[in-house]
C-alpha cells in the first residue's frame, strides 16, 4: 500500500490569497456598496494587491463575492444592467445619466462597474443621481483593464448574482429612453434562434435609407463580428453554453498585462488556445473577438442586431486612439433614433419575405431620390444592389453615403460606407 502523501505545504502565494479573500469579504461595504447616493462610497488602499488576486477571490466564492459587492441588495429583476466605466468623466457625466432615464427603469437591476485607480466618478459633486433610483455601486479596488473587467461583468451576472439577461453598456454611449427594452426584447428573442449568440444596438446610422414608420423595431441576424460590442446584451442559456472557453480565456491572460496581449508571453498563451478551439488564427487576441469567436464555436454564428441606432457614441478618444469631434462625428455620425417605438414589437425582418422586400424598395426609392436631387442622375443598379446587401449585412455607413451625394462630389466606391 502506498504511503500516506503529506499536505502540501501552502506557497505564499496562496497565502496572500487567503488574506486577501478574507480582508475583502471582512470589509464588503467599503469596495462596494447599494446606495441611494453614492457620493460617499470609498474604496480601501489594499496594499500589495493584483488584479489576478482580486477576481480570484471573488470567482472562488460567489455568496461571499455577492455580500462583498452588493451587501444588502435585494434582486428585484431577472434583468441585470451593467454600466462600465474607467476614467473618462466628462463621457461618464454625459452617459451615465441616459440609463436612469430610460423607460421602464425599475424593471432592471442597475450597476455601475468602475475600474480601479481612478477616481470616483462620483468625486465631481455636481454629478448625482436621484435619490429614487436604486442601483449598486461598484469601484474596484484594483485596476482589471478591459479583459478583466469585461470577465468580471460576465461572471458577476450569471455566476455570481444568478441573472438571466445581462445587458452590458460602455461607458462612452448615451441611450436612447427605450434602448434597454429594446435590447431586453432582442435577448429574449435570441433564446430560439439556435444561431444567435449575442445582441446589440446597431453603431452605424442607416436611418437615411430605411422606413423607421415600418422597420424602427426591426432587427436582423448578422454575422457576430459585425460591427462594435458598445452596446449589447446576452441571456444566460448562449452563456452557459460559452462559459468553459471563456473562463479558459480569463486563466490564459490572469496576472499579464493585457494592454500587451499582441507581445509574447500573453500573446503566445492566447494564440495556444485560439488554436485548442480551432479558431481563426489571424483573428485579433482581444476579449471581445475571443468572446465572438466562442459563440462561433458554440455555433452562435449570428447576432441579433437593429436597424436604427438607439443611443449616441460620445467616445472620441480612448487609451489607443484621439479623434477631433469633426473626424469621429465623420466616422460615426451624431444621430440616434429619435422616435418612439413598441420594444415588445421587435420582430426579425428576415421571417418574412415581404419585409426583405419592402426593405428593398425603401433602399431603392431613397437612393434614387437622393442622386435625383444632388446628381440629378439615377444610382447605378450595382450601387443599389450593394447598398441593400449592405443593411441587410448591418454594416452600412448611411450617414456618410448620404452626405457624400449631397455634397455633390464624385462618388466613392461603395465600400468606403461599409462598417
Amino acid at each position: 500500500m502506498a504511503e500516506p502523501r503529506l499536505p502540501r505545504r501552502p506557497s505564499l502565494r496562496h497565502l496572500v490569497l487567503a488574506a486577501l479573500v478574507a480582508y475583502w469579504v471582512r470589509f464588503p461595504s467599503y469596495v462596494a456598496t447599494f446606495v441611494d447616493d453614492a457620493s460617499d462610497v470609498k474604496t480601501p488602499e489594499v496594499q500589495g494587491s493584483s488584479a489576478e488576486l482580486y477576481m480570484e477571490s471573488l470567482l472562488a466564492n460567489p455568496a461571499a463575492a455577492r455580500r462583498q459587492l452588493c451587501g444588502n441588495f435585494t434582486k428585484r429583476s431577472n434583468i441585470a444592467v451593467v454600466y462600465m466605466c474607467f476614467e473618462r468623466m466628462e463621457m461618464v457625466h454625459k452617459a451615465l445619466p441616459s440609463i436612469f432615464l430610460s423607460n421602464g427603469i425599475h424593471n432592471f437591476d442597475v450597476f455601475i462597474s468602475q475600474d480601479g485607480i481612478s477616481p470616483s466618478i462620483f468625486d465631481d459633486e455636481v454629478f448625482s443621481i436621484p435619490s429614487n433610483m436604486p442601483y449598486v455601486y461598484i469601484r474596484h479596488p484594483v485596476n482589471l483593464c478591459t479583459g478583466l473587467h469585461m470577465h468580471f461583468v460576465k461572471a458577476f451576472a450569471f455566476d455570481i448574482m444568478g441573472y438571466d439577461i445581462l445587458l452590458i453598456v460602455e461607458e462612452d454611449n448615451v441611450l436612447h429612453p427605450q434602448a434597454l427594452q429594446l435590447l431586453s426584447r432582442m435577448a429574449d428573442l435570441s433564446v430560439n434562434e439556435s444561431n444567435v449568440g449575442v445582441v446589440s444596438l446597431l453603431d452605424v446610422d442607416m436611418s437615411p435609407l430605411l422606413d423607421a414608420s415600418r422597420f424602427s423595431a426591426g432587427i436582423i441576424p448578422v454575422r457576430s463580428a459585425t460591427g462594435h460590442l458598445w452596446v449589447f446584451g446576452l441571456h444566460r442559456a448562449k452563456y452557459e453554453a460559452i462559459r468553459e472557453m471563456m473562463n479558459a480565456y480569463y486563466e490564459a491572460i490572469k496576472g499579464h498585462e493585457y494592454r500587451l496581449k499582441h507581445l509574447p508571453p500573453l500573446r503566445h498563451r492566447i494564440e495556444l488556445l485560439m488554436k485548442t478551439y480551432g479558431f481563426p488564427m489571424d483573428s485579433p487576441f482581444s476579449q471581445d473577438r475571443f468572446f465572438l469567436n466562442s459563440l462561433s464555436n458554440a455555433n452562435f454564428t449570428k447576432r441579433y442586431q437593429t436597424l436604427f441606432r438607439f443611443f449616441q457614441p460620445i467616445g472620441s478618444y480612448g487609451l489607443h486612439f484621439r479623434y477631433n469631434n469633426s473626424h469621429f462625428v465623420k466616422m460615426f455620425g451624431q444621430h440616434m433614433y429619435n422616435g418612439a417605438i413598441d420594444p415588445n414589437a421587435a420582430f426579425d425582418v428576415t421571417k418574412d419575405p415581404r419585409d426583405i422586400r419592402a426593405i428593398q424598395d425603401s433602399v431603392r426609392q431613397r437612393l434614387n431620390d437622393l442622386f435625383q436631387r444632388y446628381r440629378k442622375r439615377s444610382p447605378t443598379e450595382s450601387l443599389v444592389n450593394e447598398t441593400i446587401c449592405s443593411i441587410l449585412e448591418g454594416r452600412l455607413h448611411g450617414h456618410a453615403m448620404a452626405r457624400n451625394i449631397r455634397g455633390g462630389s464624385k462618388t466613392r466606391k461603395t465600400l468606403s460606407y461599409h462598417a
